[in-house]
């Protein structure tokens, strides 16, 4: 069996369609009319095959092809539809139609899986709407979601006003958990989001884990003054202190971490915030991340001394306020060790890689047995208009992700 990719790419430039503004950028973002088009068109997809798919509590949609063996767990994989603002056309929307791809695949020659396969496109991945994501897979995880009606997104709209199209309900959204056994494996499908394979000219990457990540807000006192009158010896400026620690910020990670560590301030205000007032107070965003959780926190520490002793150098003080933090997530080794086997049946080179992205499968793999496939971005760009991968990388992937749903089918775990 050999997946038909002329097809598949016709229907991801169909689906980028689904969001594009007349200004060339395009967003699909969850919950919007642009996201539920494509959606729509997904689904339209699957019924052209003869299946209907249905959604869950969490307007997760779930596509089944039946196996030969119902009684079996069933084979998953999937990504989701939505996309950060000015996105690109393979973020998530490749592993959904990967799952598409290999349900056609078997269809079309006549081939029926033991297991039954299912395709999952997630609710919510992004989540730049709420500012947290990974929302229908950690629905499906049963995962505490942490999420109030009440909530406001971006355009100050309430969860509940935004949801309601959907057919979603916080009230009955645990109802999407998925009972561990339910499902054999799950695989998803991935552009690398990265450079590596692209740098390394290697066509396949097998993800051996997912990083961790701690978003700390980082809050300096300094004191606001006149910008002409204080002589440089008398200021207590917040901004200089913060600038001190972030200019260091890459000596710590190169000190304390790996090739695959990284620290990130993204975020920065200051008060008042005028161009003749010394900065009074200087807030940033502090992220972290890597694979292994004692490195996080020891990263963390070191990051926090740094930052208390600059600010005592410069007459600040400085508070911590933890955001969010997220355990790196392994990916299972029996998943990742048939998709090295189905690579090599099909006489690629690859690499065994971290992600340093998030995606469902970090939360997915905490309840059910995960593996994810990556194929090269061009230049490592994206979540962007720009973000490209070659037709040919498209296609290794989609056949070894077949070669591997074939390896899966074939493992008893009992």
């Amino acid at each position: 069996m050999e997946i038909e990719i002329k097809t598949i790419i016709d229907r991801i430039e169909e689906l980028y369609e689904c969001g594009l503004q007349d200004d060339g950028s395009h967003t699909r973002m969850a919950f919007s009319q642009a996201d539920q088009k494509g959606r729509d068109k997904f689904i339209g997809y699957f019924k052209e095959l003869g299946i209907e798919p249905g959604v869950d509590e969490a307007g997760n949609i779930i596509a089944r092809m039946e196996g030969e063996d119902s009684g079996l767990p069933a084979i998953a994989i999937g990504s989701h539809l939505d996309t950060v603002p000015d996105g690109g056309k393979y973020d998530g929307v490749l592993g959904c139609m990967a799952g598409l791809a290999i349900c056609e695949a078997f269809i079309k020659n006549g081939v029926k899986p033991r297991h039954s396969i299912e395709v999952i496109v997630f609710t919510d991945e992004e989540g730049f709407r709420f500012g947290s994501g990974l929302f229908g897979s950690s629905a499906i995880c049963g995962k505490d979601l942490g999420i109030s009606e009440s909530d406001p997104d971006i355009y100050g709209e309430t969860r509940k006003a935004v949801m309601k199209p959907y057919g979603i309900s916080l009230e009955k959204i645990y109802k999407a958990k998925r009972k561990a056994d339910s499902l054999h494996c799950f695989l998803e499908l991935h552009i690398e989001q990265g450079a590596r394979l692209y740098k390394s000219q290697m066509p396949i990457g097998v993800v051996t884990s997912i990083a961790g990540v701690s978003r700390v807000e980082v809050q300096v006192a300094g004191e606001a003054n006149h910008s002409g009158s204080t002589a440089m010896p008398d200021r207590r400026d917040a901004l200089a202190a913060a600038a001190d620690f972030i200019g260091k910020l890459p000596e710590l990670v190169n000190q304390y971490g790996n090739e695959f560590t990284v620290a990130t301030v993204g975020s920065i205000r200051v008060e008042p915030n005028s161009v003749n007032v010394i900065p009074g107070s200087c807030t940033f965003s502090l992220e972290i991340r890597d694979q292994d959780e004692q490195l996080i926190r020891l990263l963390e520490e070191r990051s926090k001394s740094s930052i208390e002793e600059t600010c005592g150098k410069n007459g600040c003080t400085c508070r911590f306020k933890n955001l969010s933090y997220h355990r790196p997530g392994p990916m299972t080794g029996w998943v990742a060790g048939g998709i090295e086997r189905a690579v090599k049946r099909r006489g690629l080179p690859y690499l065994k890689m971290p992600s340093g992205a998030f995606h469902d499968s970090i939360v997915m793999a905490e309840v059910f047995p995960t593996g994810m496939i990556f194929v090269p971005s061009i230049n490592g760009i994206s979540h962007s208009r720009h973000e490209f991968t070659e037709a040919e990388d498209i296609k290794r992937g989609l056949n070894v992700l077949l070669e591997a749903v074939k390896e899966m089918d074939n493992i008893n775990l009992s």
